[in-house]
């Protein structure tokens, strides 16, 4: 193997976990790093370019069908930001707000876009190609390069966020460990400005570290590097756990036991103890037991403000209530992707206006309604059937080849739909990211179509001797 190819190989294999690191680390808020993030958006940007020019022999099957969806989110865009003639829109909700806003400024256009907001628009539409890379990135790599490395790859990530997070909580602010600004200060968020994200993202990386351990499990042979592997396995799993405790999220504490639960059937089927069952259902009675003593006992879970679950204005409950007024209104066309947080002020009672600014509705399918309206409900609705019957597939299939790391990524997946319903994980983009790699790793095939040559080089062999007798 030459010296030139041994680095294009290490590179390639190297590639997916580098994108993947950096975008955990700068993009951990969905409200500050604007500029960070907008050069994580033109690296995007840069690489898919890269990918779709080298050629398209990775483009088979699901990989397919989620471009599809993609290119859709596309249109979709477009339509909200390009203007169009005042008459179309004029009788829709609010619009008379806006023109009367631009005639004050002296305006007087001839057209419209959909979109109240176009300029949020444009932003939320550029903020999907990190995780348009991120999948693209993992599709295009053959599967030795792109899921070997990452299956170790978001488990220590998973650690290492979890143990800066205990650190921010024992150390506090000197030094100050926190990476934003807008922040959950005095709580363990790790590489997130919201506990809540850090919570999601740990139950995120928790399967991967059960189909590691199933993987060990099954070639056990006592070695020490297999030892080695086990014990750096536990301390991620322990480190991962005590963070979800430790976050505070009570969304955080309802999907950890469908991800335990999902993450002891990967374990068990890496192993041939046939007490496995047994103890899986005693650790999962357990954890349930330590969780439920935790949350009602936790001083975290104290003055969540806007976050409770009473019916006050600012409470989740009286967020969707008001919402559902917003959506009432705009369900046809939508108010423009990105442009709730100016569009919701127009609902609330002025009476009940305080310093917290309501910047979304905790609820990501009710809010990309209120956002996209008729045509992005049928476009999510959609790609959830799609989902649902790749998730059923990869759970359903015989075949052993990586079945285990397909299974973790699919949690992971899970984890984000399940939480979309109390929060708003995707936006932002550390999560978004490696939920579209998970998604990759769902749905690429081991083997992919003759393309260009990928300079996959194997081991080296034995020499060829020529023996004379």
């Amino acid at each position: 193997m030459s010296g030139g190819g041994a680095l294009r190989r290490y590179g390639a294999r190297t590639l997916a976990p580098l994108f993947l690191v950096a975008t955990v680390v700068t993009g951990g808020s969905s409200f500050e790093g604007e500029h960070v993030q907008a050069a994580g958006f033109a690296l995007s940007a840069a690489l898919l370019a890269v990918l779709f020019g080298i050629g398209l022999h990775w483009v088979t099957g699901p990989v397919r069908s989620f471009l599809l969806f993609a290119l859709c989110l596309g249109v979709l865009g477009a339509a909200q930001v390009i203007p169009v003639p005042m008459s179309w829109t004029s009788g829709l909700a609010d619009r008379g707000t806006a023109y009367g806003g631009l005639a004050a400024l002296g305006h007087s256009p001839g057209a419209f876009p959909l979109s109240l907001s176009p300029e949020s628009t444009v932003a939320s539409f550029l903020a999907f190609l990190t995780p348009l890379a991120a999948f693209c990135l993992v599709a295009s790599l053959k599967w030795s390069r792109g899921a070997e490395m990452l299956k170790w790859t978001i488990p220590l990530l998973g650690a290492a966020s979890a143990l800066l997070g205990l650190a921010q909580v024992f150390f506090g602010d000197s030094p100050r460990l926190y990476l934003h600004e807008r922040t959950s200060e005095g709580l363990p968020a790790g590489f997130f400005a919201n506990v809540n994200h850090q919570a999601s993202f740990l139950l995120m990386c928790l399967p991967f570290v059960a189909s590691l351990a199933a993987d060990l499990r099954r070639d056990w042979d006592a070695g020490d590097a297999q030892v080695a592997r086990a014990l750096v396995l536990a301390a991620c799993g322990l480190l991962i756990i005590a963070g979800v405790f430790g976050a505070g999220s009570v969304a955080g504490y309802m999907l950890l036991a469908p991800v335990t639960l999902f993450s002891l059937l990967l374990l068990s089927s890496g192993g041939r103890s046939a007490g496995s069952p047994l103890f899986g259902a005693g650790l999962v009675l357990g954890i349930l037991l330590f969780a439920a003593v935790f949350v009602f006992s936790s001083p975290v879970l104290e003055g969540l403000g806007a976050m409770s679950v009473s019916e006050g204005e600012l409470s989740r409950t009286g967020i969707a209530l008001r919402s559902m007024d917003v959506l009432e209104q705009h369900w046809k066309a939508g108010t423009g992707l990105g442009s709730f947080a100016e569009v919701y002020h127009l609902y609330e009672d002025p009476a009940s206006v305080v310093y917290v600014y309501i910047a979304h509705v905790h609820n990501d399918y009710f809010e990309w309604l209120i956002e996209t309206g008729a045509a992005g409900g049928a476009l999510l609705g959609a790609f959830l059937v799609w989902f649902l019957v790749q998730f059923i597939r990869v759970w359903t299939s015989t075949k052993a080849g990586a079945a285990s790391l397909r299974r973790a990524a699919s949690i992971a997946c899970l984890v984000i739909a399940l939480h979309s319903f109390a929060d708003y994980p995707l936006r932002t983009p550390a999560v978004a990211a490696l939920g579209a790699m998970c998604l990759a790793l769902m749905v690429v095939p081991r083997k992919m179509r003759d393309g260009p040559p990928m300079a996959e080089v194997a081991g080296s062999a034995e020499p060829l001797r020529t023996v004379t007798l």
